[in-house]
């Protein structure tokens, strides 16, 4: 009875047939919306079922996962797809934007003392004073990844390095890793046009256009970075593939760092995932591509999710500039 009982669980967890089934939502703001929980593929204008993502994702070498940031489902829907792609016979290297590259070490000596104390971890790497979400909406994704014993990867340029971009441009980076990511080349003036326009919105309008210019070189060194940092994930002898976890932003497809990815390995096989939350306004899947600063959504699948919280961003960010004119620039 006890075995029975026990198989019962285990199809109860996983769904009928062995189909996986994903975590139940811990957030509750708009959880009944229309799209919340639904997978959209921008490619097709359709809706397409969880079992299609994952053999997408199983099939892939390189995989983005994009989040928004302080949305906790995001990374449990993070960390139970590495789950299911372990459980497919897959070993990527798991890349993290959280993590400044000069941090690799404390990850590899925690790596080789601890295992799978994803806890301790946490505490190795400082993360109470990362500036990052708290650290237990992050530690599933970095269990996950002890757990079936994948690298853990540090993606991000360091901040001083970032801050360095933002006086100098591209070339406060080293030659031979400028010219390895095609830093050299002019970007096309339209893709410049498009980028500055994002960092503009990520300043909620606050500043004017011209004086955010140094920040168009920074998202583009980060995104460039991320996708290095992926691609030297992907070509460890023991992975077979890389999954970056970062904003959605550094996801998409068309501008972030699957473009400098396909770049460095054409012949890799990508795919590119956004978590992105619903808005009570908006129902239609096709018009949450505004808020990308795009004419279609820029990934091969988009996850619907409920919202975090109802925080106006914009406005913390206005009584953050009038109590300190204008913003720091990186």
């Amino acid at each position: 009875m006890f075995h029975v009982a026990c198989i019962a669980l285990s199809l109860l967890a996983t769904g009928s047939a062995g189909a996986a089934v994903p975590p139940a939502w811990t957030t509750t703001l708009s959880a009944d919306h229309p799209l919340a929980g639904r997978l959209w593929s921008p490619d097709t204008s359709a809706f397409v079922p969880v079992a299609t993502l994952i053999r997408a994702l199983a099939a892939a070498d390189l995989i983005f996962l994009g989040e928004k940031h302080d949305n906790p489902d995001h990374h449990l829907l993070q960390a139970w797809l590495l789950d299911q792609l372990a459980a497919a016979g897959k070993r990527p290297g798991i890349v993290f934007e959280m993590i400044d590259e000069d941090r690799q070490g404390i990850i590899d000596t925690h790596v080789a003392e601890h295992t799978e104390n994803a806890a301790a971890l946490g505490t190795a790497l400082e993360w109470g004073e990362s500036g990052w979400p708290d650290w237990l909406e992050y530690e599933p994704l970095f269990q996950s990844a002890l757990r079936h014993r994948l690298p853990v990867v540090a993606g991000s340029l360091p901040r001083a390095d970032i801050r360095n971009v933002g006086r100098k441009g591209v070339s406060a980076l080293p030659d031979d890793r400028r010219r390895r990511l095609g830093l050299d080349a002019a970007l096309p003036e339209k893709t410049q046009a498009v980028l500055l326009d994002i960092v503009a919105r990520g300043h909620c309008g606050l500043m004017p256009r011209e004086s955010l210019t140094p920040m168009v070189a920074v998202q583009r060194v980060r995104d460039a970075v991320l996708a290095d940092n992926m691609i030297r994930a992907f070509e460890r002898p023991e992975t077979d593939s890389a999954v970056l976890i970062a904003g959605a932003g550094h996801a998409r497809r068309d501008l972030a760092a699957p473009r400098t990815a396909a770049s460095l390995a054409p012949q890799a096989e990508t795919v590119t995932l956004a978590f992105i939350e619903v808005d009570d306004a908006v129902d239609a899947p096709a018009q949450y591509a505004e808020n990308f600063s795009a004419a279609a959504l820029p990934f091969d699948y988009v996850w619907f999710t409920p919202r975090a919280n109802d925080r106006d961003y914009c406005a913390e960010l206005r009584e953050r500039f009038s109590g300190h004119g204008k913003p720091k620039q990186p």
